[in-house]
């Protein structure tokens, strides 16, 4: 074979796998790896709470370098909070790779590693060995695995013949990428000039644009990265990092009495929704004069009230903010602090949102609930929260949404326009701090990995369809309760598709099939029986389990 044949050959095979030559590469030997070695990148959030848990971190990490006798001035850190507008959507990945490459401190490193907060590292000795039986100079996307059970729309279906063959990293444990490897990924990202489009999950679609542009290139799991794990349990699993799953509570846990609950419904949900609603977590409420259920007629019997804005098919955005209204004037010159406005088919855990917003200061503006986000790859758009999760506003915040949409400044365009985005957007316009808890869940629980509802605590889910929604509250949310959902179920994006569910259901007014069944297989209908009798037959044995 001729030279010029070898050297086509050689281009050919870089192009069809543009990570290949980078695996091959061997590093020149600098001796063990130190701390200087590493830039360690914490995804933290500009909030009184959570720059409170980035400087208790940096000093728990400092702690153990001491008890290993390593220096502690090597070590690099970066929180994403004190970045300023060039860290702006770093929680996206994307915008925070571009600000990496362009960092004095990330080119000095031979490895980057990536985190949250509350990520705790047992031993940097152990981290510095495990990553330097790792080629630096090398592709190397290190994590700790997590696997979808189900084709989920969250992902949008990626891999739906074997959704659990693709692993992608669990922030909170902490991943890795080698400096080579980044530089890699940033020429890549430049060639795509990403545009704008939606971020939902940020670790589901850094692994998933890394297995696109690099043939078929997947993260290597490590099981030395961990998460939720009791102290005893990380030890006996030789855990490097680990992470906390309960919720941490600031004092006193905030009582019914400073929140008020609006739920958006329309009538053709009263008698389909509302019960399971009502029968799940919402009742007690509702009898305190804590939740108003707004409709677009009203109905004593439920109780609703009509919100004066005449239903719609999508979007929302006009109740929403009739919600706003009316919640700021009922809470005047009261002690609500906060206002909590959710989807009618929202599971929620009162007594942990309450532990949660312990942490915050009602007092200040701030929105706080599950955050997807517009154009935030591209590095512009925006931040938002997601409706079907709940979104959690100070009344501070509300204040402000209000007085906006009154004198034109920011509001919504039609009443159909999407209720979460143009939120969104005004939040940004109003510099309204929005902060992302991964308690908060728009999808339903099968819709998650379990591994990663296996490490925290779960505050909310959303939908009906597809699942018992009573036997999910009582296993996911009620007092008391322990996730440990293992099994994989044998829910298919065939089963959705054959039934016509391609959408199903983003909100109170749009068409959907309430379709109960269980956790781990799709029943009800599918087998013949009446979706209604499910529901019956599992809440005449449901009783609510909390108290305010």
């Amino acid at each position: 074979m001729t030279f010029a044949a070898v050297l086509v050959l050689g281009l050919l095979a870089a192009v069809a796998c543009p990570a290949c030559s980078l695996k091959k590469l061997v590093c020149d030997s600098t001796g063990p790896l130190q701390v200087k070695d590493v830039l360690f990148v914490v995804q933290s959030q500009a909030n009184p709470y959570h720059e409170k848990r980035a400087s208790a971190l940096k000093k728990s990490w400092q702690k153990v370098l001491k008890q290993e006798d390593l220096a502690v001035d090597s070590l690099r850190v970066i929180f994403t909070h004190e970045g300023g507008d060039n860290m702006e959507g770093a929680w996206a990945v994307f915008p925070l790779m571009s600000a990496l490459l362009n960092n004095p401190k990330a080119m000095m490193a031979k490895w980057i590693f990536i985190c949250e907060d509350t990520t705790e590292i047992l031993s940097f000795v152990r981290l510095l060995t495990k990553l330097g039986e790792h080629q630096y100079c090398a592709a190397q996307f290190l994590g700790h695995a997590l696997r979808d059970r189900e084709a989920s729309i969250t992902h949008h279906y990626a891999f739906a013949d074997n959704p659990s063959s693709f692993a992608y990293p669990d922030f909170a444990s902490g991943w890795a990428l080698s400096l080579a490897f980044l530089k890699r990924i940033g020429e890549q990202m430049k060639e795509d000039r990403i545009q704008s489009g939606f971020t939902i999950d940020a670790q589901h679609e850094i692994a998933k644009y890394i297995y696109d542009k690099f043939g078929d290139f997947r993260m290597t799991p490590v099981d030395w990265l961990c998460s939720g794990k009791s102290p005893g349990e990380a030890a006996a699993a030789e855990c490097i990092t680990n992470f906390r799953k309960e919720l941490e509570s600031c004092g006193s846990p905030l009582q019914a009495k400073n929140l008020y609950f609006g739920v958006k419904t329309t009538e053709k949900f009263h008698k389909s929704r509302l019960p399971v609603l009502l029968k799940t977590w919402a009742q007690p409420l509702v009898d305190g004069g804590h939740m108003t259920l707004y409709s677009n007629v009203t109905d004593e019997t439920v109780p609703t009230v009509d919100c004066g804005v005449p239903n719609t098919e999508h979007g929302h955005c006009g109740k929403l903010y009739a919600i706003m209204t009316d919640s700021v004037e009922a809470t005047k010159d009261t002690d609500r602090s906060w206002l909590v406005i959710t989807d009618d088919d929202t599971l929620m855990s009162v007594p942990r949102l309450l532990t949660l917003l312990s942490c915050y200061d009602g007092n200040e503006a701030v929105a706080v609930g599950e955050v997807y986000g517009y154009g935030a790859n591209a590095g512009h758009g925006y931040s938002y929260l997601t409706g079907g999760g709940g979104f959690i506003l100070s009344r501070p915040a509300a204040v402000k949404l209000v007085d906006a949409s009154k004198t034109g400044v920011c509001g919504c365009a039609t009443d159909d326009s999407p209720d979460d985005m143009f939120l969104g957007m005004c939040l940004r316009a109003l510099r309204i701090p929005v902060i992302h808890r991964p308690e908060f869940h728009q999808a339903r629980p099968g819709e998650y990995a379990a591994e990663y509802l296996n490490r925290q605590t779960p505050v909310s889910f959303h939908r009906h369809t597809f699942h018992d929604p009573y036997k999910s509250y009582d296993k996911y949310l009620s007092s008391g309760a322990e996730v440990n959902n293992d099994e994989t179920p044998a829910v298919s994006v065939e089963a959705f598709a054959d039934r016509g569910y391609g959408n199903y259901g983003e909100g109170e007014g749009d068409e959907e099939v309430d379709f109960p069944g269980g956790d781990e297989e799709i029943t009800g209908s599918a087998r013949g029986v009446d979706s209604e009798e499910i529901i019956e037959d599992s809440a005449s044995s449901h009783h609510i389990n909390f108290e305010l």
